[in-house]
Parts: C-alpha cells; structure tokens; sequence
C-alpha cells in the first residue's frame, strides 16, 4: 500500500494525469526516460545549484530535484510489475521470515541505436532503476517512488526491454 499526499489525491479526482518515468542510475550520472518527453520535472527552475538562498528564502537552490544527463521519451512500455500478495510458502513461520522479490519490465525505444552505443560506456547492469509516478508541475521530491530495484538484464534489440529486480 502506497500513501499518497491529499495534494497528489485532489489532482487525481480533478482529472490530471500523472506521468511515469523511470531514473536509471549510470557511472556518468543519471538517466530519466518517460513515454513522453519530460519538459518540467528536472528543469534548473531559473537557478544556479550553487547552495545560495532563493530570493524567498524557501530553499536551497538545486535541492528540489536531481540533475539528469538526458531525459526523453523513448518509454514504448512499462511493461509488468509484479508483487505477490500472500506467501508462497503454506508453513504460517516460514512465510513471516520469507521475501518475494519484485519484479518490473521495461521495454524502450532502441530502432535509432542509441542504448546499444550506450551501454558500451556505460554497463546498465547492476546500476540501480528507480519507478517514479508524479505530476509534472511538481518537483521529483514530491513524486510517488513505486520501484526500486537493480537492473539484472537487458536485451538490445529495436524495442530494448530492461529487467530489474527488488534492491
């Protein structure tokens, strides 16, 4: 179960839709891919990440989101996400002490080769992907982190799909 703010809630039932993303964690910096172009999460939001105040003295510059190194929309599908319910043990103690990992696929555009040259500098396996939902307007700090994983494998074809299991 995921608690969400009554903000993320109220703009839920007045229709806004949120957007998906996923933050793949490479040796050079960080990567964020949506199905659609990400135009506002990770802008510099008219500052210089510095450590100076703003002029409303609210927060620190640079400290609402994370600086990204690209950010597109090659997404083609999140694909599954799989989380069990009950134990897949029948022994009542047994199940208490055992985890089920969770699972997600994704599947993202590769017909321009991009990811194939890539990943021959920077390895996606074993480097860390984050699942995020949120609402454009606001920053990354205030969005949904659904999955954290590990990425375990990757298939370079047209349509990539990347594993990841549960950190």
């Amino acid at each position: 179960m995921y608690r969400i703010p009554i903000v993320f809630y109220n703009r839920l039932k007045c229709g806004e839709v949120p957007v998906s993303y996923i933050v793949i964690s490479t040796h050079m910096g960080y990567r964020a891919y949506a199905e659609k172009e990400l135009t506002k999460i990770f802008d510099v939001l008219g500052c210089i990440a510095d450590g100076s105040y703003l002029a409303d003295s609210t927060s620190t510059a640079g400290s609402v989101g994370s600086g990204v190194i690209e950010k597109s929309g090659r997404v083609i599908s999140f694909g599954t996400f799989e989380r069990e319910l009950q134990a897949l043990r029948e022994d009542i103690l047994s199940s208490y002490q055992s985890k089920t990992l969770q699972h997600m696929s994704i599947e993202v555009d590769n017909t321009d080769r991009h990811f194939a040259k890539l990943i021959a500098s920077e390895p996606f396996v074993g480097r860390s992907l984050k699942y995020y939902i949120g609402f454009e307007a606001d920053p990354q700090s205030e969005h949904l982190q659904i999955f954290s994983g590990i990425i375990t494998e990757i298939s370079v074809m047209p349509a990539m799909t990347i594993e990841a299991n549960e950190e």
